[in-house]
């Protein structure tokens, strides 16, 4: 089923239940995929080109020097300009190979056949690209946006419950963006992911990126969860998945708006995010080894102190509001820190429940 989009959107979107041949380029293409999704690939029955490039990638893995030999290789194919890269795998994988398509002769097409949930609802849609430093994550990257997106669920069939719950936070972070409490509670409770949950996290996000492409401005939403996320990400040497550590900044964020002041979530509300984080509590890192990482963050900016001080740092920071949609506010990254300490009492507590 294809998806409608907003028109003059640079990605067509397919969602649907089993892989179709009939959805890859036309023209001459490769592919890059996840080594543990080759025999899944063929046997839905779809080609493997003779110079397909079968790799095992970890976020530890996704530095410019693992794209290195990617680009060699098409080289030596040769690829020219008229070929598509089609993308196979998570959103690491996802996040790398698109980022190889925008250097490989200034830029080649491709698509995504995202084949994780926190792929399908975040990472392969909107054209962000990029790899980490060792100063933080996704610090080199570029736009360029998938000619196609194809998001197949059969590919969900052999995520373990951790991957699968991991992509559901990318979900309750939409619903949280808009103010959709009652729809990110509904996504808390136990039970499977739903599909329609993923065709309306797709709808809003393909309207948002057609709207501000270069996250200008209403775009920067995305972001929520991910200040803090990130930064607890990275201080746990990438023991949190993408999705956990998000799922935490939801968390610390709307701790955070309470804090400043805004409309506050109710307490049931809160329990019911930390109930299901619980579990992460061993892997969240103390907030001095979270600070620095926020003072790196891509987002950060420096604006000048008084005359002989060191320039302050800021960062552009999304607040949820219960009922309400969120907003956006440039703050400093140590006010982070009261709602890293609460984060860490609510899961205890909620641990200890357990």
């Amino acid at each position: 089923m294809r998806l409608a989009t907003p028109t003059g959107f640079a990605t067509e979107v397919f969602l649907q239940e089993t892989p179709d041949p009939a959805l890859l380029p036309e023209g001459p293409w490769t592919l890059v995929g996840d080594l543990r999704l080759r025999e899944a690939w063929l046997g839905a029955g779809l080609p493997e080109p003779s110079h397909a490039l079968w790799v095992s990638v970890s976020e530890d893995e996704k530095k410019l020097r693992t794209l290195l030999p990617w680009l060699e290789h098409w080289a030596r194919v040769p690829l020219h300009r008229e070929a598509t890269v089609v993308a196979l795998g998570g959103g690491v994988l996802s996040d790398m190979a698109g980022l190889a398509s925008a250097l490989y002769l200034r830029g080649v097409a491709w698509q995504v056949w995202p084949t994780s949930l926190l792929a399908m609802a975040d990472a392969a849609l909107g054209g962000k690209t990029g790899v980490d430093l060792a100063a933080g994550k996704n610090l080199v990257g570029a736009f360029h946006s998938p000619r196609r997106l194809v998001a197949c669920t059969s590919f969900l069939e052999s995520l373990p419950p951790r991957h699968l719950e991991n992509g559901r936070w990318e979900l309750v972070k939409t619903a949280l963006i808009q103010g959709e409490t009652t729809w990110a509670v509904e996504m808390l409770q136990g039970g499977p992911v739903k599909i329609p949950w993923v065709e309306r996290t797709l709808a809003y996000k393909a309207g948002v990126v057609h709207r501000d492409p270069r996250e200008a401005g209403e775009r920067r939403l995305l972001n929520l969860g991910h200040t803090l996320g990130h930064a607890l990400e990275a201080a746990s040497g990438y023991g949190l998945l993408h999705g956990e550590a998000v799922g935490l900044g939801l968390l610390c964020s709307c701790l955070l708006a309470e804090d400043l002041g805004l409309k506050p979530f109710p307490p049931a509300f809160l329990e019911s995010l930390a109930r299901r984080l619980a579990p992460l509590a061993s892997l969240v890192a103390p907030w001095p080894a979270c600070l620095p990482l926020l003072l790196r963050d891509k987002k950060a900016k420096h604006v000048p102190g008084p005359a002989g001080d060191e320039p302050a740092t800021e960062i552009d920071c999304i607040l949820p509001r219960s009922g309400e949609p969120a907003i956006q506010r440039t703050l400093a990254p140590q006010v982070w820190e009261s709602p890293h300490a609460r984060l860490i009492d609510l899961l205890d507590r909620e641990a200890s429940r357990a």
